[in-house]
Order: C-alpha cells, then sequence, then structure tokens
C-alpha cells in the first residue's frame, strides 16, 4: 500500500469517525435544556430569573490577530486606570494567531490579567479558504494555535478555551475542531456577528449549541451549525447598530473608519445603551489594533466611553471566559463583588525579560520574527508543526 493511499484511507476514517461523535440539532426544548450547562438562543432574558436592574451589564473588549509591541501598548493605555466594581483592573482578550506575534509579549499580557484565546496559526487569506477548509485542517490550525500559545508562551492548555474564526468565518467543521481537540473540548466560540434586535427584549445573550440556533445565519451558503455541540457556548458577537436599526459592522475598524472622537464616543455609547437599558446582554467591543492607528481620536473616544460606563457603578469590563462563568452561576450586581471568576488574578510572571528574550528568525515560509522565552526551535511552527522541530 503506498503512503498516498493510506493517508486517504485515514482521513475517510477520521471523517466517518467525526460524523459519528454527532447528533443533528434540534429546536431547543427550555424543558431540557437547564442551566447551568446548558442555555436555548432564544432566552433573550439575564440568567437566574435576574432582573434587568439588578443585573450587572458587562461589557467585552477584544482583539484580534498577531500580537506585537505596538499592540501591547495601545491595549495597555486603553486600560490604564480603568477599575471594575471589586477594584480589579480592567482587562482584554487577545485571539491570537501565529505570524508576527511576540510571545514574550502575550505571556507578559498574561501575567497582567488578560485573556489569551486562540484564532488559528495561519489565519490566511482568501477568506474562502476557512469556508472550504476540511475538519483536519481547522483542527491542525485550532489545535496547533493552542500547543504554540503553551509552548512558546507559557500558557495553559486549561487556559486557552476560547476561538473566533479568522475573518468571523466559521463553518460546521471549524465546531467539529473545536469540540473534539485533543486538549479537551473548547468553552466557547465568538465568532458569529448577530444584530441588535429592537423588539424591546434586548440583544442576545450567550447560549449553548446543544440545540439549533436561533441566531441569523451570516452567508448565503448557511455555515451555521446544524449539529448538537453539548456545552459548547456561543457568545454573539453583537454588531454595531446606525441609528437607523441598520447594521454598521461586527468589528469597530470597519464601522465608520474615519469618524472622529464625537462621532466615535456616540457610536459607542448609543449601542451600549442598546444593551443597558434593555435585558443587558454582554456588549462588545471588537477590534484590531488598526482602529487605534486611524486616528488618536479613536482612542480618546473609547477610553471616554469605558470611564463613562465604569461611573454607571453596575457595569464589569470583563473576558468572554468570564461571562460564561457568570451564565452558569449568574450573580446580582452586589453579589457580583465577591463573585470568585471576576476577582483579580493571580499568575506567574514572564520567565524572561526583555533581555534574555530569544529572538527567532526564519526565511522560511516567509521572512519572520519570533520572539519567547522559549528557545527558538529550528522552524517556524506551523499548523502541522506546532513545536517547530
Amino acid at each position: 500500500m503506498n503512503l498516498q493511499y493510506f493517508l486517504w484511507l485515514f482521513s475517510i476514517f477520521i471523517v466517518q469517525q467525526t460524523r459519528g461523535q454527532f447528533e443533528p440539532a434540534q429546536h431547543c426544548d427550555p424543558n431540557k435544556c437547564l442551566p447551568p450547562d446548558c442555555r436555548c438562543s432564544e432566552d433573550r432574558s439575564p440568567p437566574g430569573g435576574l432582573p434587568p436592574e439588578k443585573t450587572p451589564q458587562i461589557i467585552m473588549v477584544t482583539f484580534d490577530d498577531d500580537f506585537e509591541k505596538r499592540s501591547f501598548d495601545l491595549y495597555n493605555e486603553l486600560f490604564d486606570e480603568l477599575r471594575n466594581p471589586n477594584n480589579c483592573s480592567a482587562m482584554g482578550t487577545l485571539f491570537i494567531c501565529q505570524n508576527y506575534t511576540d510571545y514574550f509579549l502575550v505571556e507578559t499580557a498574561y501575567s497582567m490579567g488578560y485573556e489569551i484565546a486562540d484564532h488559528t496559526v495561519t489565519h490566511q487569506e482568501p477568506t474562502t479558504y476557512w469556508e472550504r477548509a476540511n475538519f483536519t485542517e481547522w483542527k491542525n490550525e485550532i489545535d496547533g494555535e493552542k500547543e504554540i500559545l503553551h509552548r512558546f508562551a507559557n500558557i495553559p492548555y486549561d487556559e486557552v478555551i476560547g476561538f473566533r474564526a479568522p475573518f468571523l468565518m466559521f463553518t460546521e467543521n471549524m465546531f467539529k475542531a473545536l469540540y473534539t481537540s485533543k486538549f479537551g473540548k473548547f468553552t466557547y466560540d465568538l465568532s458569529w456577528p448577530a444584530n441588535v434586535i429592537f423588539d424591546g427584549k434586548g440583544p442576545m445573550y450567550p447560549y449553548t449549541l446543544d440545540y439549533l440556533s436561533s441566531q441569523t445565519c451570516p452567508t448565503i451558503d448557511e455555515p451555521c451549525p446544524k449539529l448538537s455541540y453539548p456545552g459548547l457556548w456561543e457568545v454573539p458577537n453583537v454588531n454595531l447598530m446606525n441609528k437607523d436599526h441598520s447594521t454598521c459592522a461586527s468589528m469597530m475598524d470597519g464601522c465608520d473608519p474615519s469618524g472622529n472622537y464625537t462621532v466615535w464616543l456616540e457610536i459607542l455609547t448609543r449601542n451600549f445603551h442598546y444593551h443597558y437599558d434593555t435585558n443587558r446582554a454582554p456588549f462588545g467591543m471588537h477590534m484590531h489594533p488598526t482602529f487605534f492607528l486611524t486616528t488618536p481620536d479613536h482612542m480618546k473616544a473609547a477610553k471616554q466611553f469605558l470611564k463613562y460606563a465604569l461611573d454607571l457603578e453596575d457595569v464589569w469590563i470583563l473576558t468572554p471566559s468570564q461571562i460564561v462563568a457568570w451564565m452558569k452561576d449568574p450573580q446580582d450586581v452586589e453579589q457580583a463583588k465577591t463573585f470568585a471568576p471576576w476577582q483579580c488574578p493571580s499568575r506567574p510572571k514572564p520567565r524572561c525579560t526583555e533581555e534574555t528574550a530569544h529572538n527567532c528568525h526564519y526565511t522560511e515560509p516567509g521572512d519572520f520574527y519570533m520572539r519567547t522565552c522559549t528557545p527558538c526551535p529550528p522552524h517556524f511552527p506551523s499548523p502541522t508543526d506546532p513545536d517547530g522541530n
């Protein structure tokens, strides 16, 4: 048997095994889908029967793609002096991909309290690559980046529990890969855009994929999951909306990129109140570092908005993993101040310093640099060789 034929047979075996693990998702039955590990997508009320006025309003701030010093400095500037009602520093979530990432800074950010999440190894173009990627390709990309984050940034495997798809191009194969990761299934995905629903009930809350989702599919090809993934949370990527209730964008840098301070302060404040004044579903500020590089007004507006929100005293800036923990164990505005998952994290310092970090340079598959506290591997890490050996 030649190698090519063997690999073909093996791939067929893997696909068949994967198919056998999943059942078609049914419409959600609220009598069967019970907390803490199941929640119907149709349920737009605060968890645990909390009344909206007693529900903490959460803001999640997330950043995508490779992570370099310029990004690190911008994000630290945004969060500088921002504190939650329990006096812990406000922090965001970094969805990391491999190319050009400085893993010494990832390790440093993690030690400070940032959540580190998976955004695939290559984040390659075109976008259709992800739409057409098979299960094995998704699995290599997702598990590969998790391995890279562990090996080169010292992030514990069980701390990398969130994922966002490149270009928000999620598919059924992606969800299969998240659910069957060799490190254990991921806790949440944050790839699925959702418009605010202007019916008085408020935006969508996070929910689990045990059952069919009621969330609108974003493309004609409908990549939305049709299979059941018990206990896997979907955190809706609620879009920023225009005044006429049309969609502006899923990511902040895609919504009025030339807007000045006044424009952006209005956009953020108005969209925040679509959440705060209704059901208090988590409000997301999702962006790439380019949002802050377009004009200094964007940083000024974002900082002013976050200060305004925190001054309301029942608003928290948290990570998606902290949101899921709260969805499973809801706390009201007073109880939240002593809620264990929302307390200040205690994490080890980076294993090295700026002076002792290893600066790795590679010319294949392109001209790449990588800084890490781990000794440089002989090869640039890839989806099929995340160790670089």
